[in-house]
């Protein structure tokens, strides 16, 4: 008997293999639990809802899609297609099609639930694999629901082109799918920042990778497709999606949704093109750049007009207080804001009187300590 006991769990761990990257996954004894599993879902409703969607077809593989998804399932075992000019003519080849995707896309996509909602990234190829293993395990094609990332895919973490190649690879393959919204890192000032990143920013591991001439076109024909990326998604009517924050009104007869719509489909932001309006750069800068005020700020350096004031990161950028978030919820009808930008030990937070949630989808590199989570909503 003690013998049977002693080889009991470990036949559990046969029957449930954990893929290696879901170190923060438990088990629990399966005697101990008498109801219906619920999972992952936080629903049986809601996990019935997903199973009786109807799943999107994919498209057909194309050999650069192919090759970038076996380099993501497998990346140590693809380390010289990794280092070579194969991969970084596949990434230019990939920059192209996207371009035209995202050039019908409007700056604001509405969307209907369910949608898996992820933070910033920042070249976290670990906890992306972990995304992958537990929430698209038989893909994203085969997975019901959307897929909308906030924003910040580069720079900080070290594997930023295999999780620029693996997410444009996915909107290339599911456009109705996969929502790729554009965070403060993706422009130039930032993921050009060499001197304040060093190895960590996006330009040196492109250069680093391919050589400076190589290096620098694909860096450039990325940030094309970052100039493209819109700036905000709205679920069901109801939830406002965005990297930063909500923007200041342009004037008294538009809304924000609007503004939002006006920004050039073409936008460099920071900085800016020639054709750039300057009301509108404001209005996308602030969906990069701000954050919610701390209740410091809501006392002290917010407009109670307003409801903005200014932000502790410097540079022009915003932090937007009750007020702020009280008016534009109402002004469009929405209860809720999603939004990433800030780094979160628990992977989510939630300020504003629980109407302003913050999710962060990388545990690593960001001083958050050895215990840090990465975080998904699912709405």
């Amino acid at each position: 008997k003690q013998q049977q006991k002693q080889q009991k769990p470990q036949q559990r761990n046969q029957d449930h293999p954990l893929s290696p990257h879901a170190m923060n996954v438990g088990s629990r004894d399966r005697r101990s639990i008498q109801r219906e599993r619920i999972g992952r879902n936080a629903s049986i409703a809601t996990r019935k809802v997903l199973d009786n969607l109807a799943v999107q077809p994919a498209a057909p593989l194309s050999n650069t899609v192919q090759r970038i998804l076996d380099m993501f399932q497998h990346p140590t075992q693809h380390m010289d297609y990794l280092n070579s000019e194969k991969f970084a003519n596949d990434l230019l080849k990939l920059t192209k099609s996207v371009k035209k995707i995202l050039e019908n896309e409007p700056r604001v996509v509405y969307l209907q639930s369910p949608c898996y909602v992820f933070g910033d990234i920042h070249g976290n190829l670990e906890d992306l694999h972990f995304f992958s293993d537990n929430i698209w395990r038989l893909g994203m094609s085969l997975t019901p629901g959307n897929f909308v990332f906030l924003g910040d895919y580069v720079d900080r973490g070290m594997n930023c082109l295999e999780t620029v190649a693996f997410l444009l690879s996915m909107k290339q393959q599911l456009p109705q799918k996969v929502f790729l919204l554009r965070g403060n890192h993706e422009t130039r000032d930032v993921n050009g920042w060499e001197e304040h990143y060093a190895e960590r920013s996006y330009i040196w591991q492109c250069r680093n990778r391919f050589g400076d001439d190589l290096g620098y076109r694909v860096w450039e024909a990325c940030n094309s497709v970052f100039d493209r990326l819109p700036l905000a998604a709205v679920i069901d009517q109801d939830i406002f999606c965005v990297h930063g924050g909500i923007p200041r009104p342009v004037s008294s007869i538009t809304t924000r949704i609007q503004d939002i719509l006006s920004v050039s489909k073409v936008a460099g932001i920071n900085p800016p093109y020639e054709h750039e309006d300057d009301r509108y750069q404001q209005v996308a800068s602030d969906c990069i750049w701000s954050d919610p005020a701390s209740e410091e700020q809501e006392m002290s350096s917010v407009n109670p007009d307003t409801g903005y004031g200014e932000s502790l990161r410097g540079g022009g950028a915003i932090c937007f207080g009750n007020k702020a978030v009280s008016d534009f919820l109402a002004e469009q009808d929405f209860s809720y804001i999603m939004r990433a930008h800030e780094a979160h030990a628990d992977g989510v937070a939630i300020s504003k009187e629980a109407r302003v949630f913050t999710v962060f989808s990388t545990s690593q590199d960001h001083n958050q300590g050895a215990h840090a989570m990465a975080g998904c909503m699912l709405v």
